[in-house]
């Protein structure tokens, strides 16, 4: 099978929309980002869809006349392109920034890059803890999602209880599953 072919091929997961808890949507997300002046986080574990819905929220920030500017740090960034990062980001309204990853920083790199966003029209951050803004979303992974998202992209349902199964194994990483049934899919 050619990897293009494989239903669990990384630019069919990049195509899925952002699955909301039960209740929430982008309204009532957008809602809660403007009654905390348009600063806010995104809190929950590796894998479990916050760089998704960073991403995804660029045309809903549009709409509305902002202008998001989209930066992504990783464990592996080095503390030159943390510090690059803060030096950089001196936006000014409309501008918004959107960081995934606000935990590689250190506090003082977040203090700095806090105080550089203040002229910006918002900032919304990704991390695994709450604190640095105030929570607006914590995402929800869970086995049915996982079986939801199996089936949306292989037109297949897992066998039973599989889905928790691979939940419990990846510790509840949606993105690793998802890996390990694109290696099961080609195998």
């Amino acid at each position: 099978m050619k990897a293009r072919d494989n239903p669990f091929a990384a630019q069919r997961i990049e195509r899925l929309a952002f699955r909301f808890p039960p209740g929430d949507s982008w309204d009532a997300l957008l809602a809660r980002l403007e009654a905390n002046a348009w600063r806010g986080a995104i809190v929950g574990p590796h894998g479990g869809g916050k760089t998704t819905l960073l991403e995804q929220i660029v045309p809903h920030l549009v709409a509305r006349g902002f202008q998001p500017h989209l930066l992504n740090l990783r464990a592996e960034s080095t503390t030159a392109d943390k510090l690059t990062l803060v030096a950089a980001t001196e936006l000014r309204a409309p501008a918004f920034l959107l960081l995934d990853g606000a935990e590689q920083l250190t506090t003082r790199q977040w203090l700095t890059l806090h105080s550089a966003t203040q002229g910006a029209a918002g900032c919304l951050i990704t991390q695994h803890r709450v604190g640095r803004l105030p929570t607006i979303l914590q995402p929800e992974p869970s086995p049915t999602l996982l079986d939801d998202l199996t089936h949306e992209l292989s037109a297949a349902w897992l066998p039973e209880g599989e889905a928790r199964r691979l939940f419990l194994r990846h510790q509840g990483n949606l993105r690793e599953c998802l890996r390990e049934l694109y290696d099961r899919w080609a195998g």
